[in-house]
């Protein structure tokens, strides 16, 4: 089985929560519930490696705040926030509100979002989002390998042994020139 992501589900129902674990770990996923938007936020700050968020929107609290709240503060606080996974699942805010929050949440916005109960199931879209980080992950390796070797970020050091491999690639006279 190749290496996924963990997955963290934060949903303040209990049956929901259980459900969703469950399900996950029956498709062998590695899988962590947490009830209270509090906890979730103490600990997946904290949380420096990249994980997929299958995350709750509406939650019981009297200071209104919601999942929104919760992928405003990853999107800015965790070190993988800009790509980190995080699924909105909702049974109360539909698929226009979801819209509305990509437009007024700008980089803040959850990647997705599932109806509870609908046709896609949260280990699905696990998937998925799983599959779209390790694209983007690739990605940022490969624009940092490609940043160093041409040196145009001088704190991202450069392997002697690359170095040396680039000066017998034929292709290296192309990215001088290109310089």
């Amino acid at each position: 089985m190749p290496d996924r992501l963990p997955v963290i589900v934060v949903d303040d129902d209990p049956g929901q929560l259980r459900s969703a674990v469950r399900l996950l770990e029956i498709e062998d996923w590695s899988v962590t519930g947490i009830a209270d938007l509090d906890e979730a936020a103490r600990v997946l700050v904290e949380h420096t490696d990249p994980f997929v968020l299958i995350l709750d929107h509406d939650f019981e609290r009297p200071d209104g705040q919601t999942g929104l709240d919760l992928t405003r503060l990853l999107r800015s606080a965790h070190p993988w926030g800009a790509v980190l996974p995080i699924c909105y699942w909702s049974g109360r805010i539909d698929g226009s509100s979801f819209l509305t929050a990509l437009r007024t949440g700008h980089m803040f916005a959850p990647s997705c979002y599932i109806a509870k109960g609908g046709k896609v199931s949260v280990a699905e879209v696990a998937e998925q989002a799983d599959a779209a980080f390790r694209r983007f992950e690739a990605t940022f390796e490969q624009q940092a390998l490609r940043r160093a070797v041409l040196g145009l970020d001088s704190a991202i050091p450069v392997d002697d042994d690359l170095t040396d491999l680039l000066d017998e690639d034929a292709d290296h006279d192309v990215l001088a020139e290109n310089r």
